[in-house]
């Protein structure tokens, strides 16, 4: 609801004209071209189109505000204790002068236009189409919009009023109106002094000139050709309820059209990164797999050569005599009160068994048979000690060599 002012540069004017809407297009090079009663297709064609909303529906009145209050708010509270806003109508303020604590500005509602309407989602941007004629040094502007006699007035340059007066031409009727909103704009030190030079637009004829003449006595000057469209240095931008919906709805699905393209970048990302890695995966298993394939003839003949070591140990290898490793075990018992019952070596495992006078003792006689340098070959394991009568406990202990072969081998 605030006073949004835009500056633009449209490639395309949409224009109320005399009997219908005109398209105007503004080719980067060459004249401007006027199409009446565009096609949707022509109207989708334009990238930044300007809709000149018709005065009928807007109501466009000048108003002497605080400068230290906000304008909008200030603006909407007077057109509506003037009953001049419908329900959905919201307000624009287009600031036009200031004077010491006062502000002059034109404020600004619109409303739909069943005409109008199916062309504001293709609209870019709006303004009233008062302010798309170049004012020059006129007093008044009075031209013909979609079978609707309407009048502006200026001032320093400004459009500061606009009305669609509903008559078909320029008699008495209409130039009441046009007087009766000059004499209260001058009364309100909006415009200096009435009318003196009206500027008619398109066509008039002679009689219809010389009684608006009469009628305002005014120096009425004729433009007969009816010319471009001119953008004002700032757009005012009163966009009416149904093209603020519009507005809202299409910023809506380019928000889902960014959130889904990032989405679906970061998917592609995503995919690209697991890519990657699997590539570089690949490449790490085909190079592990040449590397092995080069190893195997290498690995196969040290293979054979422990096979065959395993095989004649036992014949030529002291360590695995299971003489020599019991006398290593007897050497490391703590007393004469620790004896062994049991001793076994079968496929690189050697199992002991016996009987100590307490628990002590036979973890005692486990830790020297770990350190003893005899024995490191071995990976000795215990179980614990368990009584086996009055004064006496059973001890088991098991060390494996590493060509060790299990039970199921």
């Amino acid at each position: 609801m605030g006073g949004k002012v835009t500056r633009m540069v449209p490639d395309a004017i949409l224009r109320p004209g005399p009997a219908d809407w005109e398209l105007w297009r503004f080719p980067q090079k060459g004249m401007p071209m006027c199409e009446e009663n565009p096609s949707p297709q022509s109207l989708a064609s334009c990238k930044k189109l300007l809709l000149g909303l018709p005065c009928r529906d807007v109501v466009a009145l000048p108003l002497w505000l605080s400068a230290e209050g906000d304008a909008a708010e200030l603006a909407l509270l007077e057109l509506t204790s003037r009953h001049l806003l419908k329900r959905t109508s919201a307000v624009q303020t287009l600031p036009i002068a200031r004077h010491d604590a006062r502000s002059l500005v034109l404020a600004l509602a619109t409303s739909d236009d069943a005409e109008a309407i199916a062309r504001f989602p293709k609209a870019r941007d709006f303004e009233i189409s008062a302010r798309l004629w170049n004012p020059s040094s006129a007093d008044a502007l009075v031209w013909r919009e979609l079978d609707n006699l309407c009048f502006a007035l200026v001032a320093d340059g400004n459009v500061v009023f606009c009305s669609a007066t509903g008559e078909p031409a320029p008699g008495p009727a209409f130039c009441g109106i046009l007087q009766r909103a000059a004499l209260r704009l001058k009364a309100e030190g909006i415009i200096p002094r009435l009318p003196a030079t009206v500027q008619i637009i398109g066509a008039f004829d002679e009689n219809e000139r010389s009684s608006l003449a009469a009628a305002l006595r005014a120096d009425v000057r004729w433009l007969q050709d009816v010319p471009p469209p001119e953008t004002p240095a700032e757009i005012s931008n009163p966009a009416p309820p149904a093209a603020r919906i519009a507005e809202q709805a299409r910023s809506f699905r380019n928000r889902l059209a960014k959130l889904g393209l990032i989405a679906f970048a970061v998917y592609l990302l995503i995919a690209a990164v697991v890519g990657a890695d699997l590539i570089i995966h690949r490449l790490q298993l085909e190079s592990l797999r040449s590397q092995a394939a080069a190893l195997a003839p290498a690995a196969e003949e040290a293979r054979k050569s422990v096979t065959e070591w395993q095989e004649f140990r036992a014949a030529v290898d002291p360590t695995a005599f299971a003489l020599d490793q019991l006398a290593a075990i007897a050497r490391e018992l703590p007393g004469d009160q620790v004896r062994l019952t049991q001793f076994s070596l079968e496929n690189g495992r050697l199992l002991v068994t016996g009987e100590a006078a307490d628990v002590s003792q036979a973890f005692a006689l486990f830790e020297k048979v770990k350190s003893s340098p005899a024995l490191q070959e071995y990976d000795w394991t215990s179980r614990q000690p368990q009584l086996a009568g009055r004064s006496k406990v059973r001890f088991e202990m098991e060390g494996a060599r590493p060509d060790a072969k299990t039970d199921s081998e």
